[in-house]
């Protein structure tokens, strides 16, 4: 008796159900004991097929709490290799000039723009290049590895990057995008709000008037959101810049937030109460996130995330330096499903202080 005793515990121990509680307790773990901070000098380039790529975050690196983002700098000195992928991946230029190459389109960038790859049947064959060799371009690009499942992402190496070996490609004098400010149709499927509205409804048919109307504005939208044309705004967080939002449409990619964040010297963002699973790449100056009373000290080229913590976090960046700080943020955009407060409550706890300066003048 005591002996099938043991084997039913033994059973229980091993089970499905028992392994996914250990599954998800390790995960919590991770939340609570990886690294939020990246240094810049942490991580190396690495020479690969299609370049020179830095990883910050990755699911292949453990040493982090958060795991479901990849975030990698790339180094282009003449242009990068010519892969296929599937979209939903955005890259920030940090410095330099090019031209990027896709599916047939050619856009022109430069520091401080944001370069959106669409999801779209067959994915997107793209290929970067540097206007200046002699000075060298960079930028940083963010990937979703939640959703990469979802739309089914490979990734196809077509040609191998010159830098390395391989022989340099030209453009194939692709239509140039140069006018990134898209207007979209700003039509939306009717909802069902209410169950006896459910009588006489085709859903199904909705379904479809709903991936025609997506169709139609993927078709107008941008995939290049120029940085420098963009307006700021003080708000209780902070002096912002809104490249990707909830409530922008005319953006080829929506499963992002995304916004430029500048801090005066000695100054501070906002208080905030946040779910976490965010990430941040210091562009300019110095100073520290502090988390949940923590302080992180980071600089220019660090990445500082948000941990993922079942309370959420509250957070707020600070300028120690002498000159501003300015930072990007990239988070998931779920808030049509999920909620803006997802499980945690998003609330600004305490507003930086050029708001309130703002709201008392």
């Amino acid at each position: 008796m005591e002996r099938e005793r043991v084997k039913d515990l033994e059973a229980i121990e091993s089970s499905v159900y028992e392994q996914t509680v250990r599954y998800y307790q390790k995960w919590s773990d991770r939340q609570k004991t990886g690294k939020l901070l990246i240094h810049g000098e942490e991580r190396d380039f690495q020479a690969s097929r299609q370049g020179f790529v830095k990883f910050y975050l990755s699911p292949l690196l453990t040493d982090t709490a958060v795991s479901s983002w990849a975030v990698f700098e790339q180094l282009i000195k003449r242009q990068s290799g010519r892969h296929n992928h599937q979209g939903g991946i955005i890259i920030y230029v940090l410095e330099g000039e090019g031209l990027t190459e896709t599916n047939g389109e050619v856009l022109e960038w430069q520091a401080g723009d944001l370069l959106l790859l669409p999801i779209q049947p067959g994915g997107c064959t793209h290929q970067h290049w540097n206007k200046d060799p002699a000075k060298g371009c960079r930028w940083v690009a963010f990937r979703d590895m939640l959703v990469a499942p979802y739309i089914a992402n490979t990734i196809d190496q077509v040609s191998d990057t010159p830098d390395l070996r391989g022989a340099a490609t030209t453009l194939s004098g692709g239509v140039r995008r140069k006018d990134w400010k898209a207007r979209v149709t700003g039509e939306q499927a009717p909802l069902i709000t209410h169950p006896d509205e459910l009588a006489g409804a085709n859903l199904f048919d909705r379904l479809l008037a709903l991936r025609d109307i997506q169709r139609a504005r993927q078709a107008q939208a941008t995939w290049m959101i120029r940085g420098d044309e963009l307006p700021w705004e003080t708000n209780a967080h902070g002096k912002m810049q809104w490249f990707l939002h909830p409530c922008i449409a005319y953006s080829a990619v929506q499963t992002n937030t995304f916004y430029r964040q500048e801090i005066p010297a000695g100054s501070r963002s906002g208080l905030q109460r946040h779910g976490g699973d965010a990430v941040f790449y210091i562009l300019e100056g110095d100073g520290y996130t502090e988390i949940d009373g923590v302080r992180h000290i980071w600089k220019a080229g660090d990445v500082m995330t948000l941990p993922s913590l079942a309370t959420g976090v509250i957070y707020r960046h600070v300028n120690t330096g002498e000159t501003p700080v300015r930072l990007i943020a990239m988070e998931r955009n779920l808030v049509h499903t999920v909620g803006v407060d997802r499980h945690s409550g998003f609330e600004e706890l305490q507003s930086c202080p050029e708001y309130r300066q703002a709201k008392a003048s």
